[in-house]
């Protein structure tokens, strides 16, 4: 007797129910975002200067980011400057004023981007972010053992 076409009947009238499953699946998953917390004036510093002190913080955890690369770039003239984040997740910028791409960047974390910051000369601001985690955290070997 010749199975493959019932086979094939049922493969043929199974496929919509999997393909509707996926789609769902992936509708429900919204992209995670980093977010800017707070982006304010706070006090003021040399009459040519501008200083930027950065915040750096994974919300899930509720602990400061260790390691993330902050870039600091203004188009003109063309400068790039750049800081890592240190234990507390914190770092600081003292730069000439003008207008300022910033951007945040950290393997395993949603990238973080602030265009047009208009860091006015005799200033100081401070920034704060919260990086969000491209995907849940996977445990560590302890703690896999422990389940």
């Amino acid at each position: 007797m010749n199975y493959k076409p019932i086979i094939y009947c049922c493969l043929w009238l199974c496929l919509p129910f999997f393909a509707a499953a996926q789609s769902k699946v992936d509708s429900l998953a919204a992209p995670p975002q980093s977010r800017l917390v707070r982006f304010q004036e706070t006090g003021k510093t040399e009459a040519d200067r501008v200083v930027l002190n950065v915040f750096i913080r994974d919300p899930e955890m509720d602990e400061p980011v260790l390691g993330a690369t902050a870039l600091l770039q203004r188009q003109n003239p063309d400068q790039v400057h750049g800081k890592i984040s240190q234990w507390d997740g914190r770092c600081k910028f003292k730069v000439a004023p003008g207008v300022y791409n910033f951007r945040i960047q950290l393997t395993g974390m949603v990238t973080f981007e602030k265009l047009n910051l208009d860091l006015v000369a005799g200033k100081e601001y401070s920034l704060d972010v919260d990086m969000a985690r491209l995907m849940q955290p996977v445990p560590s070997a302890k703690q896999q053992v422990r389940n």
